[in-house]
């Protein structure tokens, strides 16, 4: 046996069938062995395993046991000379497989490989090669240093980023989204540290093989796509940042114990804790910018009630001392606040404007009738009713332009789309998005994948345009706006073969990965649709 190739899954079945799909077209040749270990999905993704890829060996868990114990599982089991660890979110090129063994069999030194791994706008995916997270690492990257010098070797270590990504390189560690490992290397330093369920794993690894006199190599070769963090949708994001924060604490632990650094341990693992405070504040900002932005309206018009009640210069306003005047703001804005929250301004409602008008109005009697129950709350009743006025156009004016401006986006003129696949597929499609009248494009055609299809061939509707070498050519004679990739039947080796530039004719490129009705929503209603980009499908990025 050549290689055994071993895919972790969780909930992710129509991304885990393009990666199978691609993966036997890339293995094409060579005597193989493929694992999947589900995690306990709730999706169709072991019936979509058995029923489409009957071939594959598959390993259903009960539970979710992380991504170290499920490769584990396979490991135990896998018989070729080589080792595959795919992640079921990947795209592989045809010459993906032939390459990544072929640079292990003229390097025998090498105990491991990872080719280069492109995000779906061509991006690279700077997690495909990495440093080792030693203190000083760390410590730059935490500080931020390493994104203001990424060329500096010493501030940019954490990923390498002062590499070539176009030259092969010997490095610390690679992604485990693709880790092409000799079966000898894993004998011999072990397979995954199930202390770790998720991240860190792949670097705790890559730091035994060295251990063992292994060397490690990035082989940008060839490229694999990686719609990254699709098997984590699912996980809380709250539980994601704990789970890699926890990985980084048990990898200090293990491989930097004490005397290991200059850097006092306890100084790093405080910083690893820092980050993840951080990490939990950065999400929850997302969260509170509207309710932010409210308070900020309410306060500005608050100041102007009291300008316009008792002069700018406010002369005759009372004199309450600055605690007062704060106490005053505060317990306004907290009513005006509580209002909202209550009335689902913040999740259900979010830019209703109606909804906006009537929870400042509710805000506005609650602070009027403060005065009536606490007489020391003796402010003025007219300057509260001009705040109402000014948090009436303030609080729901921007909600009415959110609706406006999301109104003009609605209306905007529909799109022309091609569909790249079967014309069967194509048909399928259509069908699966409805009519034009619940989507946004319109479709004028299909560009068909099969050699020798047939050019004007029609199916339920659909016409073929033309093939898939003729797509440059199509996309400027149809003026087309959208080009959806049906990834039932699309062969991406294809795609990614093609080496046209499409430069300032570039429409919007979108990847539908699965045909039937799924509970997602997108675009075209019921079928998930993918943005990408042709820098990252179309063509080698390696000139």
């Amino acid at each position: 046996m050549e290689l055994s190739v071993v895919i972790v899954s969780y909930n992710v079945s129509s991304f885990l069938d393009q990666t199978l799909l691609t993966l036997e077209e890339s293995a094409k040749g060579f005597e193989h062995e493929v694992f999947v270990v589900d995690n306990a999905s709730t999706d169709d993704s072991t019936a979509m395993v058995r029923q489409k890829h009957p071939q594959v060996k598959l390993i259903e868990n009960t539970g979710n046991r992380g991504f170290a114990q499920a490769n584990n599982q396979a490991l135990e089991l896998a018989q070729g000379k080589y080792i595959l660890i795919l992640n079921p979110d990947t795209v592989l090129r045809s010459d993906t497989i032939s390459t990544m063994i072929g640079f292990l069999e003229s390097h025998p030194e090498a105990g491991g490989a990872g080719c280069k791994v492109i995000n779906p706008d061509g991006s690279l995916q700077l997690a495909c090669r990495r440093g080792f997270p030693t203190p000083g690492v760390a410590f730059f990257k935490m500080v931020g240093l390493s994104g203001l010098f990424p060329k500096s070797r010493t501030f940019g270590a954490y990923n390498l980023t002062y590499l070539d990504p176009e030259s092969v390189s010997e490095v610390d560690a690679i992604s485990g989204s693709f880790m092409m490992l000799r079966k000898e290397t894993l004998d011999r330093a072990g397979y995954f540290d199930e202390d770790f369920f998720m991240y860190g794993e792949d670097l705790d690894l890559c730091y035994r093989i060295k251990q063992n006199g292994w060397k490690i190599y990035y082989v940008p070769e060839t490229e694999i796509i990686h719609f990254k963090g699709e098997s984590t949708k699912t996980v809380p994001s709250i539980k994601s940042i704990r789970d890699f924060y926890t990985a980084m604490h048990i990898f200090v632990e293990k491989h930097h114990g004490p005397g290991s650094s200059v850097f006092p341990r306890w100084l790093l693992i405080t910083g690893i804790y820092f980050s993840m405070a951080w990490g939990y504040g950065l999400k929850n900002l997302k969260r509170l910018k509207e309710p932010l932005f409210d308070f900020f309206l309410i306060n500005i018009s608050l100041a102007l009630g009291v300008m316009l009640r008792f002069g700018v210069s406010l002369d005759k306003a009372p004199q309450y001392s600055d605690r007062q005047w704060i106490s005053i703001f505060l317990v306004y804005s907290a009513f005006y606040m509580l209002t909202f929250a209550f009335l689902g301004m913040y999740h259900r409602y979010r830019n209703n404007p109606v909804r906006a008008f009537l929870g400042v109005f509710v805000g506005f009697l609650l602070n009027i009738l403060i005065v009536y129950f606490i007489k020391e709350y003796n402010f003025s009743r007219i300057a509260s009713f001009y705040c109402w006025g000014f948090n009436s156009i303030f609080i729901s004016g921007w909600r009415f332009a959110v609706q406006v401006m999301g109104s003009k986006e609605t209306r905007r003129r529909f799109k022309k789309a091609i569909v790249v696949g079967r014309i069967a597929d194509a048909a399928a499609f259509r069908k699966a998005v409805g009519s034009f009248e619940t989507t946004p494009f319109i479709i004028v055609g299909c560009v068909e994948v099969t050699p020798g299809a047939l050019r004007g061939r029609e199916e339920d509707g659909i016409y073929v345009l033309g093939l898939i070498d003729e797509l440059r050519d199509i996309i400027k004679e149809y003026s087309v706006d959208m080009v959806i990739m049906v990834g039932a039947s699309l062969p991406y080796s294809k795609i990614l073969s093609v080496g046209s530039k499409f430069g300032s004719i570039a429409p919007e490129f979108k990847l539908a990965p699965e045909l039937k009705i799924s509970g997602d929503t997108s675009p075209c209603g019921s079928v998930t649709l993918i943005d990408i980009h042709p820098g990252g499908l179309f063509g080698n990025t390696r000139r």
